[in-house]
């Protein structure tokens, strides 16, 4: 009896403290049950009925019967008096009872459905039959920033914008209140619920949004596996749902180890058919930000970075690029990274003694250069790598590591290398080094990167650097988390009447949590149209004499595989550096000469053949080759299934139809008269 009693009990208090409409029923059943019962004792009274011809006349006299009386009594305490005076006893208790249950307690339920929907909207427990709106799954420091990139953009109007995420919805709103006015903070729909739960997903409507970012929460540990979990969840709804549109999707990918593995392997090739998917890794995003896009637009002053390269390195120039990376953080090998992918120059293609040099400095850096070259072992199958230890009388040991696979002329075609030195940035035998780099008599363009985990420890770095360093003008990044107000006043002009910089003038914050999410994709573009004139070329052996719409451009693009379209988008992010290697403004027109256009397609095979390196491509050996050369079937094989490319080569050795691509890309750039693309610059 007690067993079924809590059950009963139990039953009650979850389904009473659920939904308005089951208090409502729970309310109008006990209702029910107690008028039924009042009914039935009402049986031991004698009770006046009326007549059939009292019913059919309009006397208000006429007695009224048992169920309507009763009924009267119930909702109006009033009609006591009309009631005979031998139960009206009885009367009152069906009055009090009434009173009790039908205006109390329907008052009280239906306050409290009131307060429960503004509850419920406060703790963000409310499910919005949402068209057209974007979706943002996921909480974190960047996430207000991109919620007031999309109210700015007038590409996503006024639509809705839903945030599902478990942290508290009251922190979510009063982290976007901070950054919107009233207007655009009523676009923002808040839903509590889990990514990796079907059930809520259904709740996102994602088959009628826009787009959708999935984020992720901050602090996971097992943030990338949740993301992919939830987005295959996102995926097989879509499934079920007929004709739904291809709609974007840009995922989060929180360690570079998991945002490689998509950028090389087609693990999203069935996700393509029914979204389109964009993955996304913050020190990426922040490396391309710095390096490519050199802009950090937030607030009224923005932060304008300098290029690597600062000056044009000519087929003629004697200068050589140094990028100095201090902390082998995730952050300083995305860096190191992105920059491998950018600093080639004309000057190698006459000797290739002119390398550009990416030297990382770590107290750990053999522990980090053994895990960078192990997932990198391609590259150093070709390329040697420095090492350099700091000693204990103060000094520097070096030791040159060897190609692990080849070498010769197989391993010298490489127009990067990798440096590393194991000590701390601020003892005196590193610091003595850092000065000579700085030196005005260097031929090296220096330029500094402090990617340290800890904010305050790489400030301090940053500005207790050597004083050529500052004497010199050399650029200084320092990496932030929070805010960039620090270091965007040290670095502020003193004298802008004279044109005078102080000390701190060439130090530059980045890696900023609040505004690492660009949504202008026109590097997305530039690499659509650098697909569109390769597959051109390769159709019709001619350059495309205009560029289509947005529409073919798509298509043609998600028709790729992962690694074609990093790999032209990575081909799109050199352009600029190209270009100045030549002298262009950036303002004229670009007419190339036969010789430009020959040596600049030899810069885009040297970069090339670092990308794939990267992306985890190899070259083949000699035994390979002589398989590869059999026939186009086995080619392809060694290229799509066991990424082993024959072009991975010097220049020289290059097929006649592998350099006519390096020099349709540059002819695409260029706008050579007979196709004016030039849309890329």
């Amino acid at each position: 009896m007690i067993s079924i009693f809590r059950l009963l009990s139990l039953h009650f208090d979850r389904s009473f403290s659920g939904k308005g409409w089951k208090q409502l029923s729970w309310l109008f059943g006990i209702i029910l049950l107690v008028f039924v019962l009042i009914f039935v004792m009402s049986l031991a009274y004698n009770w006046a009925n009326p007549s059939a011809e009292q019913l059919a006349s309009d006397e208000v006299s006429a007695p009224l019967g048992r169920l309507f009386q009763l009924i009267c009594l119930f909702i109006d305490p009033g009609n006591i008096n009309n009631v005979p005076p031998s139960f009206r006893w009885f009367a009152l208790v069906v009055v009090i009872i009434g009173m009790l249950l039908f205006t109390g307690l329907l008052i009280s339920v239906v306050s409290n459905m009131l307060e429960r929907r503004v509850e419920r909207f406060r703790e963000g427990d409310i499910d919005y039959q949402l068209r057209d709106h974007v979706v943002i799954i996921g909480f974190d420091e960047m996430v207000p920033t991109l919620i007031q990139q999309i109210c700015s953009d007038p590409h996503y109007g006024q639509c809705y914008i839903l945030v599902q995420s478990t942290c508290p919805a009251v922190d979510i709103r009063n982290k976007v209140h901070t950054l919107l006015d009233t207007k655009n903070e009523s676009r923002i729909v808040v839903l509590h619920a889990r990514r990796d739960s079907k059930e809520e997903l259904y709740k996102l409507h994602t088959t009628q949004a826009r787009e959708v970012f999935l984020i992720g929460e901050r602090d996971e540990h097992d943030h990338d596996s949740l993301n992919i979990d939830s987005l295959k969840k996102i995926v097989s709804i879509h499934e079920k749902k007929e004709g739904c549109p291809m709609i974007p999707f840009t995922v989060m990918f929180e360690y570079q180890t998991t945002f490689a593995a998509f950028q090389l392997t087609d693990l999203s090739v069935e996700w393509r058919k029914y979204i389109e998917f964009h993955p996304f890794n913050f020190y990426e995003e922040w490396a391309k930000k710095l390096l490519v896009s050199r802009c950090y637009n937030k607030g009224d002053n923005p932060i304008i970075y300098p290029s690597l390269d600062r000056v044009p390195i000519t087929e003629d120039s004697s200068k050589t690029v140094r990028f100095v990376i201090i902390g082998m953080s995730r952050m300083g090998i995305a860096l190191g990274v992105e920059a491998a992918h950018l600093l080639h120059f004309p000057n190698f293609c006459r000797d290739n003694k002119y390398k550009s040099v990416i030297t990382f400095i770590d107290d750990q850096a053999d522990t980090e250069m053994n895990y960078f070259r192990g997932r990198y072992q391609h590259f150093f199958e070709i390329a040697p790598a420095i090492y350099k230890e700091v000693n204990q009388e103060g000094g520097l040991d070096i030791q040159i590591l060897s190609p692990t696979k080849f070498e010769g002329t197989d391993a010298n075609f490489l127009d990067i290398r990798f440096e590393f030195i194991k000590g701390r940035a601020e003892s005196e035998v590193i610091q003595q080094q850092l000065n000579q780099w700085a030196s005005p008599e260097s031929n090296e363009i220096l330029t500094i990167a402090v990617c340290l985990n800890y904010p305050p420890q790489s400030v301090a770095i940053g500005l207790y650097l050597p004083d050529n360093v500052f004497e010199n003008n050399i650029p200084v990044f320092i990496r932030q988390e929070t805010s960039s107000a620090l270091l965007s006043m040290l670095s502020s002009r003193k004298d802008e009447e004279e044109c005078q910089y102080h000390k701190y003038s060439h130090i530059y914050p980045f890696g900023m949590m609040d505004n690492c999410y660009d949504l202008d994709r026109s590097g997305m573009e530039k690499g659509m149209v650098i697909h569109y004139i390769y597959e051109f070329f390769n159709t019709y052996g001619v350059l495309p004499e205009s560029c289509p719409g947005m529409e073919r451009l798509k298509k043609s693009w998600n028709e790729l595989s992962v690694a074609k379209r990093w790999s032209n988008l990575y081909s799109a992010c050199s352009i600029d550096y190209k270009l100045r290697s030549i002298g262009w403004d950036g303002k004229s027109d670009i007419s190339l000469t036969s010789e430009q256009i020959e040596l600049l397609a030899r810069v885009e095979h040297n970069r090339w053949n670092v990308e794939k390196l990267l992306l985890g491509f190899r070259k083949p050996t000699a035994d390979e080759m002589e398989i590869i050369a059999s026939s186009k079937a086995k080619k392809d094989e060694f290229k799509n299934e066991r990424f082993v490319h024959p072009d991975i080569c010097s220049y020289e050795e290059l097929p006649k139809s592998s350099k006519d691509y390096d020099r349709c890309i540059v002819k695409g750039i260029s706008g050579q008269s007979e196709n004016p693309v030039g849309m890329l610059c």
